[in-house]
């Protein structure tokens, strides 16, 4: 028989691969991971380790989520305990403490930042403790591989023989002596009736707590919970400095015992109180309602706040100047040099006060007389005053307009002002008015005069008195009032009227000039910029107007020089339209 090509295995070969497969088996059986994965692993710093053994569970919400791989001895100055992981609580340099190890499985991911860990006891079948695991708010970052959490994130459960050794024998001579107090308060000092009066009478309090309570829980979502959270924080700050709370309860119970010793005092200060925070009540409520003004004005004053610090920076030169300036040595040189002009400083003192009289004189007039004069409108019942808005127009600018067509026809005055123009006329009418003492004036117009406004009796209504303050004077009226009468007048006989052509040339001028003003009003109100400086082209009605008065004009005009009556001016349609504008 032939034997067969293919090799046997030794029997130390099989033996050899299937002790390695049951040891590898073993290891990932009890390590349930693979040797070259990567376990996510974080560290946390206690206070203490509590017999919290490696192999410890780490749970969330009761899930094991990972195990602590190990448990060290930590002694650092103020280094590992406060910095690590961020933790805001300072440990004094050379506190013990304890690093816990953990590594957290897949399911216990992510872990944040601000995530915290407790160790608590597991049930009494399981034995040791197992550490509860809260992985944080969602919005916090998401903590590292081998990321540290300090001792502020990190708390330790009490043990029922911590509960036992706190009770020594100085704790309980106290503690008895604070039952016999509380004793005797009940029983000997009629703390019990006190109590029940104060039960029969807190109907209305009750109230009060409950809007107190109400107010607590706070007015956005997790404001009770973020305050126990800083709660634990200032707990642990008063923990760290142990020494600083025992004066404080030490200061708490002398004054106490103070109180205690002016008893009567207290209790009359107490009956008070419903008096003061019944007048406190308006108090407050007029501090909530200034609270709206003062919250705008430090809105408002903030931008100066902030500037404060470069303002005050950049006057420091000029502080160090008047530093030196006020020093001894140079206010010394000053009152040297000032010493002679004393004595004429206090007779000019003396001097101006009845200026300074004078001034203020002329100040009450002003604000009294003269601005309200100056403010005062100038009412003119005349139509052409009226369709000219001339009427209720100010004094003051009335004044501005009459000084600058009195500088026209100064000599003074120049081409850059306002023409004026000075009429001078003659007729065939004779007036005649009487003045003062009886004296007589005579005169000729043209045309007859219908009357005079203001009158002469109405230009009198406000008296001079110059003896009489100004500040206590009327102010003058400047209503013209109704039309005066008219002076004597009359036509000495004899006298032909116009001829025709001077009247046909008089009556073309009337209408040109008219026309002329019914075109400035419409380009007044077409452009009043550029008619104010004398810019604007007529246009339109206003064109036409002016058109019509010149062809009206020329046309009376050659008549004249002709001796000849010119026709009509067939222009009082264009004025008709020109005024409906």
């Amino acid at each position: 028989m032939r034997r067969s090509g293919h090799r046997r295995i030794p029997n130390w070969a099989i033996g050899l691969i299937l002790i390695v497969v049951i040891a590898v088996g073993a290891i990932l059986a009890y390590t349930k991971t693979l040797p070259w994965s990567h376990q996510y692993t974080i560290k946390a710093v206690f206070s203490t380790s509590q017999n919290i053994a490696p192999n410890s569970p780490v749970r969330i919400a009761g899930v094991n989520v990972g195990k602590v791989t190990s448990v060290s001895h930590l002694v650092a100055p103020q280094s590992q305990t406060a910095s690590a992981g961020g933790s805001s609580s300072n440990s004094p340099p050379g506190r013990q403490a304890a690093v816990v190890t953990m590594q957290i499985n897949d399911d216990g991911l992510p872990i944040h930042n601000d995530a915290t860990f407790s160790l608590r006891p597991r049930l009494f079948l399981e034995g040791n403790l197992f550490v509860d695991l809260h992985p944080g708010s969602p919005n916090a970052q998401v903590a590292e591989d081998g990321h540290v959490f300090g001792m502020g994130q990190t708390s330790v459960s009490v043990q029922l023989d911590q509960v036992f050794s706190t009770f020594q024998t100085d704790v309980r001579s106290n503690l008895k002596v604070l039952l016999h107090s509380l004793g005797d308060a009940f029983i000997k000092y009629g703390g019990a009736q006190g109590f029940n009066t104060l039960y029969r009478t807190s109907g209305a309090a009750f109230k009060e707590t409950s809007l107190v309570n109400e107010a607590l829980l706070g007015t956005e979502p997790n404001d009770l919970s973020a305050f126990i959270r800083n709660l634990d924080s200032t707990v642990h700050a008063l923990d760290a400095n142990r020494s600083d709370l025992q004066g404080l309860i030490t200061n708490f119970r002398i004054v106490t015992g103070a109180l205690a010793a002016r008893d009567r005092d207290l209790a009359r200060a107490v009956s008070l109180i419903p008096g003061t925070l019944d007048a406190a009540h308006p108090a407050f409520r007029a501090l909530n309602g200034a609270f709206p003004a003062v919250r705008a004005f430090a809105r408002e004053a903030l931008p100066g706040v902030r500037s404060t610090p470069a303002a005050l920076t950049a006057s420091m030169p000029l502080l160090h100047q008047l530093n030196g300036l006020l020093s001894k040595p140079e206010l010394r040189g000053l009152t040297h040099d000032l010493r002679p002009a004393i004595p004429d400083l206090t007779k000019l003192t003396l001097r101006s006060i009845p200026l300074l009289h004078q001034s203020r004189s002329l100040a009450s007039c002003a604000n009294q007389v003269l601005i309200p004069f100056f403010e005062s409108p100038l009412p003119d019942p005349d139509v052409d005053a009226a369709n000219n808005g001339l009427t209720n127009s100010k004094v003051f600018p009335q004044m501005a307009y009459a000084s600058e067509g009195l500088g026209g026809i100064s000599r003074s005055g120049d081409a850059n002002g306002q023409p004026s123009f000075v009429l001078a006329a003659s007729g065939p009418k004779i007036v005649s008015l009487s003045g003062e003492g009886g004296n007589k004036f005579v005169g000729t117009t043209p045309v007859p005069i219908l009357g005079a406004r203001p009158a002469v009796n109405s230009s009198l209504k406000t008296p001079f008195r110059p003896t009489v303050p100004c500040e206590t004077q009327q102010p003058p009226n400047l209503d013209s009032g109704t039309l005066g009468p008219a002076p004597s007048q009359t036509t000495p006989p004899g006298i032909p009227p116009l001829p025709l052509p001077l009247a046909s040339l008089q009556k073309a001028g009337m209408t040109y000039l008219t026309d002329l003003g019914l075109a400035n009003r419409l380009l007044q109100k077409q452009s009043p910029a550029k008619a104010k400086a004398g810019t604007a082209v007529p246009t339109g009605k206003a064109a036409a107007l002016i058109k019509a008065g010149e062809r009206a004009w020329k046309r009376a005009r050659r008549a004249f020089l002709k001796g000849k009556v010119a026709k009509a001016p067939s222009t009082s349609g264009a004025r008709a339209k020109g005024s409906g504008g």
